[in-house]
């Protein structure tokens, strides 16, 4: 279930990459980003199919066993504003698991300019689990 509708998007925030990494590293764990328009529109030259709509609101991953070993880790967020400036932009992020909500984040990004491109990495410090909690989760 998502807070908004995609027709309520009336600022044309579009989400084109997300990576996740551990920080003390800097391995690259998880990356996915949409292509460009022109990238997209030569793949497509042939396909008069749609988008879906909720193309890009969510990220699904699965990682392996040593993810949960991590202690710090860094989520880079890519985003990019439609013509009109949006003044006060917000945006809520669900981490489920097995469909239940196991954590719910609230960023503020405040004002965005116009046809611009907009990164932001947050810093998530993990819990060290037990060994029967890591059991569990796997």
């Amino acid at each position: 279930d998502y807070l908004c509708k995609p027709e309520d998007n009336i600022y044309n925030i579009d989400f084109t990459r997300f990576k996740i990494r551990d920080l003390e590293t800097g391995t690259v764990l998880f990356e996915i980003a949409k292509p460009s328009a022109s990238e997209h529109d030569e793949e497509d030259e042939d396909d008069s199919s749609e988008l879906d709509a909720s193309a890009g609101r969510f990220v699904r991953y699965q990682f392996t066993p040593a993810f949960l070993r991590l202690r710090t880790v860094g989520a880079t967020v890519e985003f990019t504003v439609g013509e009109k400036p949006v003044s006060n932009f917000r945006m809520i992020e669900r981490h489920y698991f097995r469909d239940r909500l196991l954590k719910n984040f609230d960023f503020d990004f405040g004002f965005c300019i116009p046809s611009s491109r907009n990164t932001c990495e947050h810093i998530y410090e993990f819990p060290q689990l037990s060994e029967d909690l890591s059991k569990y989760l796997l």
